[in-house]
């Protein structure tokens, strides 16, 4: 699986040396991030592309939220599966889920 930072380096390589691919990504980024890398993103995670200017700069800060909650650490004693949110198991990022650090059917990128 793909790491975050390794797809995010290749997603933004890729979209400094293509111009098409690019506009692509603007226009509708699943359909790019597929193309690229060969996965699809859960329709459960929103995804938006957004470019800096010489007047506007975006901040990106990762999720708040990054612990166990009390249901999650008693279905952890309790031997059941946790869900850690479709987002992370995608990128292979913090805590995997019970599928084994991503979404049940996905290929290897």
């Amino acid at each position: 699986m793909i790491s975050h930072d390794e797809a995010h380096r290749k997603i933004v390589a890729k979209a400094a040396e293509d111009p098409a691919f690019r506009a692509a990504l603007v226009a509708d980024p699943r359909a790019a991030v597929a193309s690229l890398l060969g996965i699809e993103i859960p329709s459960a995670v929103s995804v938006t592309v957004v470019e800096d200017s010489p007047t506007h700069l975006h901040i990106v800060l990762p999720a708040e939220n990054d612990q166990l909650s009390d249901a999650d650490l008693e279905a952890v004693a309790g031997g059941a599966g946790v869900n850690w949110g479709i987002a992370r198991d995608f990128f292979n990022t913090g805590p995997t889920s019970a599928s084994g650090g991503r979404p049940m059917g996905w290929d290897e990128a």
